[in-house]
């Protein structure tokens, strides 16, 4: 399979001001499940960390953020996305989650070498060392936090992409939000913990609990009851059982 000449310019380019000398980086496959060793036929990209594939499933790439509609670097981002796999076969990686909340696969993405020799492009880590997206690794999913941590601060450091572009303090899409409930009685905080602490839910009367974003695009999100919080997955945090 060919990529596009002027991404695989791009994407050389970032990678050797990377240091990233002899290519893109090796994958080895991890696991024997049939959906994640196979190769899939993507038809469409929604945006610069989502598309589909042919069967229908759509897949929003782990551990990356890229701009939202009408926000500084969207078109770029999207574009370059789609130059790289659009109309092309990708392979993937599974972390810990499985999809989100909206239903869509969670997985590391792959564009398979032509050859033997040559290793598979990494497309999170191309996006990032390019500046077409900022890293969000959060726990459980942290296999490649590391390494989507040094590829943000290369292209940082080097002002590509939206680092030279945007005004990224200021720019919604490159910060963590603090998004409200809908209903004032749904209060009950959905916070999924960066130091590895899981999925944990807080109500009013616990520790800190004014101090906890939620950030709806990393998972997040606001629960009625307790039940409710506990059905998708949270458990409630200890700091909470001696609040009253």
């Amino acid at each position: 399979m060919k990529i596009n000449p002027k991404v695989l310019s791009a994407i050389l380019s970032v990678l050797i001001a990377g240091g990233a000398v002899g290519g893109y980086r090796i994958i080895q496959d991890r696991g024997v499940d049939v959906f994640e060793n196979s190769i899939h036929a993507v038809t469409h990209v929604v945006d610069g960390d989502t598309f589909d594939i042919e069967g229908g499933a759509r897949i929003r790439l782990l551990g990356v953020d890229t701009p939202e509609r009408g926000e500084c670097f969207y078109n770029e981002s999207k574009d370059f996305l789609d130059d790289l796999i659009e109309d092309s076969h990708v392979r993937f990686e599974k972390d810990i989650s499985g999809a989100d909340r909206y239903g869509r696969l969670l997985r590391y993405v792959y564009v398979p070498s032509d050859s033997p020799e040559e290793a598979d492009v990494f497309v999170q880590e191309v996006l990032v060392r390019g500046g077409y997206a900022l890293n969000t690794s959060v726990a459980p999913d942290n296999r490649y936090r590391d390494l989507f941590s040094s590829a943000k601060e290369d292209a940082r450091l080097n002002e590509r992409g939206m680092w030279g572009a945007c005004d990224i303090t200021v720019d919604r899409s490159l910060r963590e939000t603090d998004s409200k409930p809908v209903d004032d009685s749904c209060a009950i905080k959905g916070n999924i913990s960066e130091k590895g602490y899981g999925k944990l839910y807080f109500f009013e009367g616990c520790p800190n609990y004014n101090r906890i974003k939620i950030d709806i695009r990393k998972g997040e999100a606001y629960f009625c009851t307790e039940k409710e919080a506990e059905s998708a997955g949270f458990t409630k945090s200890e700091s909470c059982n001696n609040a009253f």
